[in-house]
């Protein structure tokens, strides 16, 4: 019997010395018992002699086997029953499932037996290569559900291994995709695969919260010693903790150990010094401070400032006691908010002082914020790396910040920080050797800082100085062009073989990719925006590690013996040459790829280590200062170029946290610099990384003095925030108040994207709109990248949905622009969905294509119809690039976007290396097809093949260059006028128009205006108005604009390299104009202004003054006690922000709202001042609010009216349907004797309704109450004749009586239509509307046929009854001949419900459809009295 388990790394009872004291005690019991030590023995005795394990039995005559002694769980008797071990209980229940020989079994064990979100990641590497294909999981956010779940080990995985696999398999169980949720202790964990016990081979066994992995089945793990759990307390200032306790816990405790040994023993007293808590109150300003913890309760410290802050160098945990004062609940705890409260709310000290070097008349100072530390030494070393001396730094209590002061001879010499520090991540004090976070000089790898001036002009490029470009532009002027450092150049042979994918390219004035980049800014490019270009961690910058594609496979080899050219190719042969000859419709480059991204030196950059120093792969040298003088020479060869030059920023993470090699941060404060989670205290993985604190004053002193050393010392023009949004917008405001103060241009834009509330008010973009720090605009993006546009597809209605987010884009998806949607409703973009959010044009930043996902080319060749040919798909491209150009706002661009660039299908080539990155500036390719790609995006190779088969999307020269053309002839158009830069909301509300739109627009065709004429402020002397035409369809496309005159094609198309769009055309009509455009072309008009502005062509020539849905195309509802407050009875449009709903009630007492499904885009109920709504009285709603009340005296049918035209106030009003409700109305004429013989009955919607029996005469009459005075309806001055069976409009109070001549002698019914009481009419038809005909129900139910036939029923009413299977059925009402009478659907539908009325139209080729629940006779009723638009009702029999 094997007795083995795996604590990772660790012994198992090594970890529990109670345990091994009660082994030792039983151990040492039981040897006194078999020795009989326990019973006296008389002399002369001869004793019996038992071997090992056997004892004599009670007479002393026979050896038996002992009694088994008794052992802790989860230990068992050893196999000679002389010692407790960890081992096989041979009592343990049968797990219920056994692997195969190909298989493997994981058991997972929670108390709680909650398994539902926890899922398996396992991985293959080569120590541990054992899990088969089907058996891995897709991805981290995708982990393996669990197989079943046994009911003493709990939850298990069923995994097929590979033939020959390994001793090892690796896993994560885990909940989410925080480190938070990881099981196990939290770290990667290896399950044994080759167990030397041959009942469960392949199986092990764990508990949730242990490390351990037991290799045979384990009930339980016994009682433990209390565990100190998580990191769910938190300091919050300088004397307040909140911690959310158990209910139990009646009194909280502060332990605290300077040596980080606090424990807890078997009795469950927990070590280390004691501070008695109080509970307390959290006011108002320390719930602001903690948010994510202000519900919690709160407990109070009597300690001092510095008292705290020596608590803080220390291990600390709550213990929660009960009443018995006995410990029952522990925890670590986090303290970021006490380091801000007790470091950074004072005038001077540590947010404001100056950390990093300091060059002064004594040399040079070196300041560390690290409070927390207990010691801090500086190490220095010079060139070679090689110590020379050591320090003791010396802290300023105040501040938190360790200083030393160093000769002038340091300069250019090397340091590293050496601190004794306790660290969460092992609850123990460590010793910690990294760099300054404040580092501004580096050596490879960023391994040593580096003393650097960078004031000394040693460091500055010849002619370095203030900012190149000064010239004044707004946000709005900006054109961005995105780009790699590297793939700039690092494959381009016109670029110096030693500055390929450096710094240095730049400079290169006769280089082919800057000669792009310089006709880009002859058309009007501005900005270059450079991927993160600072030290980040994962490529090693030691060139004798770094493999790229020119080295050869015997270097590839020697570091990569693994690799799937080894042994294979010539050993001669570049990796590229290799690449060059694989078979591209295969996995054999994206296999070396996957290889060479370990070893090569591409990366995007997203990982940083130090945020202050540029990157040392870029440069000749990255040892050293070469990556700081060089990078300034690539800044001021761009300036000089005419651009302003854009840093991407990631302050939101960083490479790594913790204690690993990469991790500075968190080794310098452990656990201040990052989010954690607020109970595990695991640091948050939101993204690819460890998300920083920035909320945290410290971290945003950081953020903002990395932003000046890049202003005030490199001269960027503009910084991109990468997950803008984990910051908040205060403190984004802030940091460019304090950038703008240094460089006032200098702009702020990065990723909005609304992220998990973190207790801030986050900068995503509906709350940075109108501050002008610009958001990546997704709306736009999605709208053209979904290809939905170029579908030719009018059927799809999502079609139209994709246009109008087009059109809005192309208006800057401004909230407050109003477009009459495809609904037909006009519609305001905050209105629309996806939301429109911008209060300002430069807060928007239009993109199609950037670094993230595909490239656009390959994204439309997933979405562009597979027949469609080469040429046709460029220009899909190109017309999606001059969307993103002729749009208002900041156009934002990928470089080689503008020549079609593909990344052979990649969706995230962050690591895919030069390979699937290349960008070829001399047009001889796009990088398509270059083998399938590494990162697929969840496709398969099949349909990754389907598209990368196909001819047409394998472009040449020819068409790389005509793309690269057209994109400079846009961008030249955007640049010729202000009107595609419009700087205010107001100016796009007033100016921009569109002009096919509405329910009935064209697919695929989008016709913009932006005007310039009189009545405006003349922005562009050159032009009255512009006009932008978009047709991606695929055919030539016209469309006329009222009033649009003197119109003529831009002069820069007339001479395009495109002889297509030249063919575009402006025809002018009788004030009108028609605008012609050739399929998948973008044509720009202009009405040339002459010697004054003249007219222009309004935004609202095609709209008109628009009507705007106040909600857009969000359902909206009356939700209360009448409906089970579900989504039942919604609101009608009616028009000028007015709604209304009908909802039959039945008198009672009834609470509601007003509102949407999602109970947050619309909510609106009573306001503090009462709840009452009266019948018939408007009632001012409030957003939000308490239920509203409503008493109903009586059953009837009740508008609920919504004036919703100020959504600030809406105004609610509830009245009976019936509008004369309480009033009897009469047929009153000749007919009667002008008499109350004949009543109206209310019929619902508004209408009354009489049928009785009328002679053939003519007869006068009016419609009236019996008071001649509450109804009088009479006829119209010269309109007094009713005709038969049509409408005739009534006028309340005539003196003029109607007349109506009645040809033959029968039943009559008269409707009177009231339901609009500013326009009542009156009908008069037949009531046997069908008269001689015989009419029937036809259908499915009776094959059709003349079967069942409809009865008069009296009173416009018609019935048959039917006995029906449960089925469904398609029928209509119709005669023998189908033609006398065929009623079917009309435009309410065709569907019938059960006991529903359903309007029909006759003559329709449309069937009705009914469902039948079960077998039943059913009655089908028709009821007129026109035979035009008569209703049926469907009832079962009773």
């Amino acid at each position: 019997m094997r007795y083995k388990h795996r604590i990772n790394g660790v012994n198992f009872m090594s970890n529990k010395n109670s345990m091994l004291k009660l082994l030792a005690i039983t151990l040492f019991s039981f040897v006194l018992s078999a020795c009989g030590g326990a019973e006296s023995t008389k002399s002369g005795q001869n004793l019996l002699t038992c071997d090992v394990p056997m004892v004599p039995n009670a007479s002393g005559d026979a050896c038996i086997a002992p009694e088994p002694i008794q052992c802790p769980v989860p230990t068992v008797p050893d196999a000679k029953n002389e010692s407790c071990v960890v081992g096989v209980d041979p009592n343990a229940p049968a797990p219920v499932f056994f692997p195969s020989e190909s298989q493997a079994v994981l058991y997972f064990n929670r108390a709680d037996g909650a398994y539902d979100e926890y899922k398996l990641h396992n991985w293959n590497t080569p120590e541990c290569d054992a899990y088969a294909a089907d058996s891995i999981a897709a991805s981290w956010d995708n982990g393996l559900v669990h197989t079943g779940v046994d009911p003493n080990y709990g939850a298990y995985w069923v995994l097929n291994l590979i033939d020959d696999f390994t001793e090892c398999g690796n896993f994560i169980i885990h909940k989410g995709t925080d480190d938070a949720g990881k099981e196990l202790g939290g770290g990667d964990s290896r399950m044994p695969l080759k167990q030397d016990d041959a009942t469960y081979q392949r199986m092990n066994f764990t508990f949730s919260g242990v490390a351990s992995i037991f290799e045979y089945p384990l009930v339980s793990l016994g009682k433990q010693p209390l565990n100190i759990t998580g990191f769910a307390a938190h300091w919050i200032d300088s004397n307040t903790f909140v911690w959310n306790t158990p209910e139990e816990v009646t009194s909280v405790k502060l332990h605290h150990s300077v040596n980080a040994d606090i424990t807890a023993n078997d009795e469950d007293v927990v070590s280390g010094t004691v501070v008695s808590l109080t509970a307390t109150t959290l006011s108002d300003e320390q719930k602001a401070k903690a948010p994510q913890v202000a519900q919690w309760p709160a407990f109070s410290a009597d300690v001092d400032n510095q008292t705290a802050k020596a608590l803080l160098k220390n291990q600390l945990v709550l213990v929660g006691y009960n009443t018995e004062d006995k410990a029952i609940a522990a925890t670590y705890v986090q303290t970021a908010k006490a380091l801000d409260s007790l470091y950074t709310q004072g005038d001077a000290d540590a947010n404001e002082a100056h950390l990093g070097l300091s060059y002064n008349s004594d040399g040079v100072s070196v300041s560390v914020w690290a409070p927390t530390a207990q010691s801090v030494t500086i190490n220095i070393y010079d060139a070679e790396k090689t110590k020379l001396n050591s320090a003791l730094m010396t802290e300023d209590t105040h501040t938190g910040i360790w200083s030393y002061q160093g000769a002038a001879d340091l300069d250019r010499m090397f340091y590293q920080f050496e601190l004794s520090v306790y660290h969460y991540q092992n609850q123990a004090i460590e010793t910690l050797t990294t760099t300054d976070p404040y580092s501004v000089g580096l050596s490879t790898n960023g391994d040593f800082s580096q003393f650097v001036d960078l004031a000394d002009t040693e460091l500055m490029p010849e002619g370095w100085g203030a900012e190149q470009n000064a010239n004044a532009i707004t946000f709005e002027d900006a054109v961005i062009y995105e780009a790699h450092i590297r793939d700039f150049s690092a494959l381009d042979e016109s670029t110096d073989v030693a500055n390929r994918g450096k710094y240095l390219a730049f400079t290169e004035t006769n280089a082919l990719p800057v000669q792009h980049l310089q006709k880009l800014v002859d058309n009007g490019l501005t900005h270059f925006h450079i991927l993160p270009a600072n030290d980040i961690a994962s490529i090693n910058e030691d060139p004798t590690q770094i493999i790229d594609l020119t080295n050869t496979v015997a270097e590839l080899c020697a570091i990569k013996a693994n690799a799937p050219v080894c042994g294979v190719e010539s050993a001669d042969k570049t990796l590229q040459s290799v690449l060059e000859g694989y078979n591209t419709y295969t996995n054999e480059a994206a296999e070396l790829i996957d290889v060479l991204r370990d070893v090569d030196s591409f990366n995007w950059g997203y990982d940083p280590k130090h945020f202050n120093v540029p990157d040392g792969i870029y440069a000749s040298n990255p040892d050293g200062v070469a990556r700081i003088v060089e990078m300034r020479s690539m800044i001021q060869a761009l300036q000089n170029l005419g651009l302003r030059v854009v840093l991407d920023v990631v302050y939101n993470h960083t490479s790594a946290a913790g204690i690993s090699s990469n991790s500075v941060l968190d080794q310098v404060v452990p656990g201040y610099y990052y989010s954690r989670d607020i109970e595990s205290g695991a640091v948050i993985q939101s993204t690819c990384c460890n998300d920083t604190a920035l909320e945290h004053q410290m971290m945003d002193k950081l953020m903002v003095d990395s932003l000046k050393v890049w202003t005030q010392h490199y001269n960027f023009d503009g910084f991109r925030f990468d997950i803008m949004s984990h910051g908040s917008k205060s403190q984004m405001l802030a940091a460019r108040a304090a950038i703008q103060a240094i460089d006032a241009d200098t702009h702020f834009y990065g990723e909005g994207w609304t992220r998990d509330d973190r207790g801030f008010e986050q900068a995503n973009q509906f709350n940075m709109a109108g501050t002008e720090i610009g958001t990546f605009n997704d709306r736009l993006r999605d709208g053209i990248r979904g290809g939905k546009f170029f579908s030719n597809n009018s059927d799809d209605s999502d079609v139209f949905k994709q246009q109008d987010i087009i059109k809005l884009g192309l208006a800057g998806s401004l909230a407050d622009y109003v477009l009459k949607s495809a609904s037909g409703a006009s519609v305001l973009g905050s209105a629309f969905s996806p939301n429109m959010y911008a209060k300002d044009p430069a807060d928007v930043v239009n993109y199609i294509s950037k670094h993230d996902n595909e490239s656009l080319w390959d994204q439309l060749q997933f979405t562009l119809a597979p027949a469609m040919d080469m040429q046709n798909r460029v220009r899909a491209q190109n017309v999606s690039q001059a969307i993103v150009l002729l749009s208002q706002g900041i156009p934002f661009l990928q470089m080689g976007g503008d020549f079609l660039r593909s990344k052979s299908l990649d969706r995230n080539t962050y690591d895919a290396g030069d390979w699937y990155n290349f960008v070829d500036f001399t047009y001889n390719t796009n990088n398509w097809n270059k083998g399938l790609p590494l990162d697929k995006g969840g496709r398969s190779d099949e349909e990754l093949l389907r598209i990368g088969l196909n001819a047409q999307s394998n472009v040449g020269m020819n068409e790389i260059s005509f793309a690269s053309s057209v994109f400079n002839e846009f961008l030249n158009i955007r640049t010729s006028s202000p009107l595609f830069k419009l700087t205010t909301s107001a100016d796009i509300v007033n100016r921009v128009g569109f002009h096919n739109i509405g329910k009935n627009q064209t697919q695929g065709l989008i016709v913009m205006s932006i005007d310039d004429g009189t009545g405006l402020d003349d922005l562009d002397p050159t032009h009255d108005a512009i006009v932008v035409v978009v047709n991606g369809s695929n055919t030539t496309l016209s469309h006329t604009v009222p009033t649009a005159q003197g119109f003529s094609l831009h002069s820069t198309q007339l001479t395009s390299v495109d002889n297509i769009v030249t063919g575009a055309s402006f025809s002018q009509g009788e004030a009108e104009g028609t605008f012609t455009v050739p399929a998948l072309t973008t044509a720009v008009f202009v009405k040339l202004q002459g010697e004054q502005q003249g007219a222009g062509l309004s935004a609202i020539a095609t709209a008109g003054a628009p009507d705007v849905v106040p909600f857009g195309d969000t359902s909206v509802y009356v939700r209360g006690g009448m409906n089970g407050w579900g989504e039942v009875d919604s609101f009608i449009y009616l028009g000028e922000g007015v709604y209304q709903a009908s909802i039959k009630l039945t008198a009672n007492d009834y609470e509601f709202k007003v509102a949407s499904g999602d109970w947050s885009t619309v909510n609106y109920g009573a306001p503090s001042t009462g709840n009452l709504v009266e019948e018939g009285v408007g009632f001012t709603l409030a957003s939000g609010g308490d239920n509203l009340a409503l008493t109903i005296s009586a059953d009837s049918t009740y508008i609920f009216t919504l004036d919703a035209s100020n959504i600030e106030a809406p105004i609610l009003t509830v009245s009976n349907e019936e509008p004369f409700v309480g009033t009897t109305v009469f047929i009153r004429g000749d007919m009667n004797g002008w008499n109350e013989a004949n009543p109206l009955t209310y019929i619902g919607g508004g209408k009354y309704s009489a049928t009785f029996s009328v002679d053939a005469d003519t007869y006068s009459f009016k419609v009236a109450s019996a008071d001649w005075s509450t109804v009088n309806m009479g006829a119209p001055a010269n309109d007094t004749e009713v005709l038969l069976a049509e409408q005739q409009a009534l006028l309340s109070g005539s003196n003029d009586n109607l007349t109506i001549t009645i040809p033959t002698s029968h039943e009559y019914t008269f409707t009177f239509d009231a339901s609009d009481l500013d326009a009542p009419t009156l009908s008069v038809h037949k009531s046997q509307m069908f008269e001689d005909s015989t009419v029937y129900i036809r259908g499915d139910m009776n094959g059709w046929g003349e079967v069942d036939i409809l009865t008069y029923q009296g009173n416009a009413s018609y019935s048959v009854e039917i006995a029906l299977t449960a089925a469904s059925y398609g029928f209509k009402v119709a005669s023998a001949d189908w033609s006398t009478f065929n009623i079917g659907a009309g435009d309410s539908g065709g569907v019938v419900n059960l006991d529903q009325p359903l309007t029909l139209l006759r003559d329709s080729n449309d069937n009705l459809s009914f469902v039948a629940d079960e077998d039943a006779t059913y009655v089908f009723t028709v009821t007129g009295p026109n035979p035009g638009a008569p209703t049926v009702t469907v009832s079962k029999k009773l």
